[in-house]
């Protein structure tokens, strides 16, 4: 009886000490409407850089906001509202349907999105986003299993990393963009 049990303790310990760290992200992702990641966002384009250090915040099925000091970005579905401080406008825009964006890979949406056969290292997931000609992948802390970078780019000169600094679980968020005296410019058809 005493061996039934430590050999089942062993069972459960071993397979939870080896479960994937992506699939736990993804089931965080699933769990919980409002999930806030505090990230560090480096572009890399053309030989120009681009910095941006940040919050972002997953409010459920295609619904993203982002908040830094130069930008809010509401993502709804299909519409996307920039407010962009550098240059005072705030931007109404369309998404297609079945465009992919930064904030979709951010925010664990895998329709577009396919993983390499899985390897030796279980920190880091390789994945490729084929109608699009970016390969990346997703690295995670060996301690704790925490989402650490993403980062893809293309054959091209592009290249994203996303650190994620801090992840939270939220009870509620509700994303506000002002107008105050900005212009504004709707691009919707």
């Amino acid at each position: 009886m005493k061996f039934s049990r430590i050999f089942l303790s062993l069972v459960i310990l071993l397979s939870n000490s080896y479960s994937n760290h992506l699939e736990n992200f993804y089931n965080l992702l699933d769990q919980y409407s409002f999930i806030k990641l505090n990230v560090s966002i480096t572009q890399n384009q053309f030989e120009k850089n681009y910095k941006s250090i940040g919050d972002f915040f997953i409010l459920g099925s295609n619904k993203y906001f982002y908040d830094s000091s130069e930008l809010k970005i509401s993502v709804n579905k299909h519409s996307i509202i920039t407010k962009n401080y550098l240059n005072r406008q705030i931007v109404y825009n369309d998404l297609s349907k079945g465009e992919l964006n930064l904030f979709d890979i951010l925010s664990g949406n895998r329709n577009t999105i396919e993983f390499m056969d899985y390897n030796d290292n279980q920190n880091r997931y390789d994945f490729h986003i084929p109608n699009m000609g970016f390969k990346g992948y997703f690295l995670f802390e060996s301690s704790s299993g925490k989402l650490k970078l993403i980062h893809f780019d293309n054959d091209l000169d592009y290249h994203i990393s996303i650190n994620i600094n801090k992840i939270e679980i939220l009870d509620a968020y509700k994303p506000n963009i002002d107008k105050e005296d900005f212009e504004v410019i709707d691009l919707r058809g």
